[in-house]
C-alpha cells in the first residue's frame, strides 16, 4: 500500500458529505417549503434523484482519468485541451470568491454567541479561515479526520432533531393545495445547489487508497447519508406541528433551549467543511499547475506534509481583499455569493457535456441534459458584473491557449 494514500472510505465520506451539504441543510428546506408548500418533499425526491446522476458523472470522470487536477483531466481528453484550461480557470476563480461568502455564513451564526456579539463580522470570518489554513497545511490525513468528525457530529445531531420532530411532533398526510408546475420547476432551481460540491473529489484521488473501489463505495454511502438527512430535514419541516416551519422549528422538540446555538454550531462546522474541501482540492490543482509551468512558479511549493502552501496563502490574500471590500460596503455578500456561483456552475457545465459525451447510457444521458439545461437556466439568475468577469476569464483563457500553441509549434519548428 502507498504510505502516501491516507484516505479511505471513512474519510473520504467525510470529505464528500460535509462539502455538499454545507449551510444548505439549514438554508433550503425551509426555502423549498416556503415556495411550495407540502409539495417540496416532491422536489427533493426528484433533485435527489438527480444527484445521484451528477455525482456518478463526476466520480467517473475523476476515475476516467485520475490526477490531483480532478475532472480537467478527462475534460481534457474528451473535448480538448482548451476546455481542460477552462474547467480549471472556472474553478480557480469560484474559489476566489465562494469561500469568502462560507466563512462570512459562519461568522454570522457565530456572532449569535454572546462573545463574539460586538466583533466585526469579516474579522470573524478571517479568524475562521486561519483555523481553516492550519487544517489544511497540516497534512491531508488532518484534513481529511477533521472534516470527518465535523460531518459526522452535525450529521448525527440533524438526524436526531429530525427524528424527534417526525415522531413526536408533525403530522405527515398528503399534500392538501393544489399542484402548480410553475412553482415546482421554480423550486426545483433552487434545490439544484443541494447536489453541488462533488466536482473537486477528483483533486484528491492521488491520496484515496485503491481510488477504484474506495470512491464507488464513498460515493454509495454518501448518497445515502446526504438524502436520509435532506429528506429527513425536508418531511420534518413541512410537517412540524404549530410554529414556523423552519430548522429550529425541527430541532427545539428535542434540544429545547439549545436549538439555536446547536443550530449555530452545525451551521458553523458545515461550512467550515465546505472551505477546507473545496479550497483545499483547488490549492492542490494550482502547486500541481505550477509545477506544470502553467501558473507561476512559486505556487508549486509543498511543505513537508505535501500541502500547497503558497496556493493557500494566494487564496488567503485573494479572500482578505474581497472581505475587506465587503466591509467597506463595495461589494455586497449576494453580489459574491453570485459571481462564485457562476464559476462553479460553469464548471459543472462543462463537466457535465464531457460525461454525456462519455457515457453512453440513454437514461444517464437524459438526466444529464436535465442538469445542463437547469444549470444554464441558473445562470440567467446572474448579475451583470459576475457575467462581465465570466467574459474575461474566458478571453484569457483564449489568449492562453493561443499563446501556448504557438511557443508548442515554434518548440517543433526548432526540433
Amino acid at each position: 500500500m502507498d504510505k502516501n494514500r491516507n484516505i479511505g472510505v471513512v474519510t473520504l465520506c467525510g470529505l464528500i458529505v460535509g462539502p455538499v451539504l454545507g449551510s444548505g441543510i439549514v438554508l433550503l428546506p425551509p426555502i423549498a417549503y416556503e415556495v411550495i408548500g407540502q409539495w417540496a418533499i416532491l422536489a427533493w425526491i426528484v433533485i435527489m434523484a438527480l444527484g445521484i446522476v451528477f455525482a456518478y458523472v463526476f466520480v467517473f470522470l475523476s476515475l476516467k482519468s485520475p490526477g490531483n487536477e480532478g475532472i480537467a483531466i478527462a475534460v481534457g481528453n474528451t473535448l480538448g485541451v482548451f476546455w481542460r484550461e477552462l474547467t480549471e480557470n472556472f474553478l480557480t476563480a469560484a474559489v476566489c470568491f465562494g469561500p469568502v461568502a462560507v466563512l462570512i455564513t459562519a461568522a454570522g451564526f457565530l456572532k449569535n454567541f454572546g462573545v463574539f456579539s460586538n466583533v466585526k463580522i469579516e474579522i470573524i470570518a478571517f479568524g475562521i479561515e486561519i483555523i481553516c489554513v492550519c487544517i489544511i497545511i497540516s497534512g491531508v490525513k488532518t484534513l481529511g479526520r477533521v472534516t470527518f468528525m465535523l460531518t459526522a457530529f452535525t450529521a448525527v445531531l440533524l438526524l436526531c432533531g429530525s427524528i424527534y420532530a417526525l415522531i413526536f411532533n408533525s403530522h405527515i398526510g398528503l399534500p392538501n393545495t393544489a399542484f402548480s408546475l410553475s412553482k415546482f420547476g421554480y423550486t426545483l432551481l433552487i434545490l439544484f445547489w443541494a447536489i453541488v460540491g462533488w466536482e473537486v473529489i477528483g483533486n484528491y484521488i492521488e491520496d484515496i487508497e485503491n481510488p477504484k473501489k474506495t470512491l464507488m463505495k464513498a460515493m454509495t454511502i454518501s448518497l445515502v447519508i446526504i438524502a436520509v438527512l435532506y429528506l429527513a430535514a425536508a418531511l420534518s419541516i413541512q410537517s412540524v406541528l404549530g410554529g414556523k416551519h423552519d430548522i429550529i422549528a425541527i430541532m427545539t422538540p428535542l434540544f429545547g433551549i439549545f436549538a439555536l446555538p446547536i443550530i449555530g454550531i452545525i451551521a458553523i462546522g458545515l461550512c467550515m467543511c465546505t472551505y477546507l474541501m473545496v479550497v483545499g482540492a483547488v490549492s492542490r490543482m494550482s502547486a500541481l499547475r505550477a509545477a506544470q509551468n502553467r501558473l507561476p512558479g512559486y505556487l508549486s511549493y509543498l511543505n513537508r506534509n505535501q500541502s500547497p502552501v503558497n496556493a493557500v496563502i494566494t487564496f488567503v490574500i485573494i479572500h482578505s481583499l474581497v472581505m475587506l471590500l465587503t466591509g467597506m460596503g463595495i461589494l455586497s455578500l449576494d453580489s459574491v455569493v453570485t459571481c462564485a456561483n457562476v464559476f462553479f456552475l460553469c464548471n459543472a457545465i462543462i463537466g457535465l457535456v464531457a460525461g454525456f459525451r462519455l457515457l453512453h447510457s440513454t437514461k444517464i444521458r437524459i438526466a444529464i441534459g436535465i442538469l445542463i439545461i437547469a444549470f444554464t437556466l441558473l445562470l440567467f439568475k446572474s448579475n451583470l458584473w459576475s457575467i462581465l468577469l465570466l467574459v474575461i476569464v474566458i478571453l484569457l483563457s483564449l489568449y492562453n491557449n493561443k499563446k501556448s500553441s504557438v511557443i508548442n509549434i515554434s518548440e517543433k519548428t526548432v526540433l
